[in-house]
């Protein structure tokens, strides 16, 4: 039988950190002498690996000032940041279905990777997941696809017999250049029209929708 994986990404997937990555972001802006930004515009870089999102904020090209900025801004995250954090509703009532239909599963995230398995064990759903992997877990961060296959590989499963789950055109792409299938969820950053148009295999509006499609005929 081929082993079927469903990979997830973390922010705005399964966890909502919108509110933990506004404050947090704001902080070091602010300490390094920028401007604190509105929501919209903080959203807007959600997508990218967090030293180049401190870039796109800036404006800066200088890595030492960008690398430095991400390294305290997890730093926030860890002592402030994590205490913002929610499982969005449904998601872990989600996650034992999947478990309970016969799926593995593991999480890919442009996220600290360190911050990620802290948080995933502080709101007790990462006992459903098999391997747990961030930004500094792996060789390119996504778009780049090297993220989902190292998970595949670490599951045991062929790309082609997995999905890998997000909420932004990112999300999608490395699904792609990973020959996997591109599952999106509307309740994160990107507006439902924008990933409509994206050319997913699958959009979900609920966590109930996304464990429905994949349950065993």
């Amino acid at each position: 039988m081929r082993k079927t994986a469903i990979i997830f990404d973390h922010d705005g997937t399964l966890v909502d950190s919108i509110e933990a990555v506004i404050i947090c972001t704001n902080l070091i802006l602010v300490k390094n002498g920028y401007r604190k930004h509105s929501a919209d515009e903080i959203l807007k870089g959600f997508p990218y690996p967090t030293e180049e999102r401190f870039q796109y904020h800036t404006g800066t090209t200088a890595s030492s000032v960008s690398a430095k900025m991400a390294e305290d801004f997890y730093s926030e995250m860890h002592t402030i940041g994590i205490d913002y954090l929610k499982v969005y509703p449904g998601i872990s009532a989600a996650l034992d279905l999947l478990v309970d239909y016969g799926y593995s599963m593991g999480m890919v995230s442009n996220n600290q990777g360190i911050f990620i398995r802290k948080a995933a064990a502080k709101l007790q759903y990462s006992y459903d997941l098999e391997i747990i992997l961030g930004e500094e877990n792996v060789k390119a961060n996504k778009p780049s696809p090297d993220g989902l296959l190292q998970a595949c590989a670490g599951l045991a499963a062929r790309p082609e017999n997995c999905w890998y789950i997000g909420d932004t055109i990112s999300d999608h792409e490395a699904a792609h250049a990973a020959k996997m299938k591109s599952g999106l969820v509307t309740w994160g950053v990107q507006t439902e029209a924008v990933l409509s148009a994206s050319g997913a295999d699958a959009l979900f509006r609920t966590p109930a929708d996304m464990a429905d499609y994949f349950k065993p005929a």
